[in-house]
């Protein structure tokens, strides 16, 4: 898989350890993320692009990320990603597509990164939309 990180975000909270795993594992549930990896100092998850389900909900959704919590500075650290993978296979089927059938397929192409780029943004909204869940939640 390859992966587009984003650079790490950190927040000082005055939430305990119990506190901030808690509104973690709160928010990747209500979200559908699956958690990877879990310990007391560090939260990983993903979310799996190819469930069944809308592709305009998977539009806005972090691929993966992890939380780190450090108890003795009181900060919580997000880091998260955008997977490339979609765009690339989508653009080798396009690119297969235009050897052996139309040239104007080419076309398709622009609009696929195109709407990378929109999603750039759009995860980088849910990313500090999610951090922000976690470190206010109650």
């Amino acid at each position: 898989m390859i992966k587009i990180p984003y650079k790490k975000r950190m927040f000082s909270t005055d939430l305990s350890n119990t506190e901030l795993v808690k509104n973690i594992m709160f928010e990747l549930d209500k979200l559908g993320y699956d958690v990877v990896r879990e310990d007391r100092k560090r939260i990983e998850f993903k979310y799996n692009i190819w469930r069944f389900g809308s592709r305009t909900e998977t539009f806005h959704r972090v691929d993966g990320g992890t939380f780190e919590i450090n108890p003795e500075g009181g900060s919580l650290i997000f880091t998260f990603y955008i997977s490339l993978t979609f765009e690339i296979l989508i653009t080798a089927i396009t690119l297969l597509i235009y050897l052996f059938q139309d040239p104007f397929i080419l076309f398709f192409i622009v609009f696929i990164w195109l709407m990378f780029l929109f999603r750039v943004f759009a995860v980088r909204d849910t990313g500090m939309r999610m951090l922000v869940n976690v470190i206010k939640a109650n």
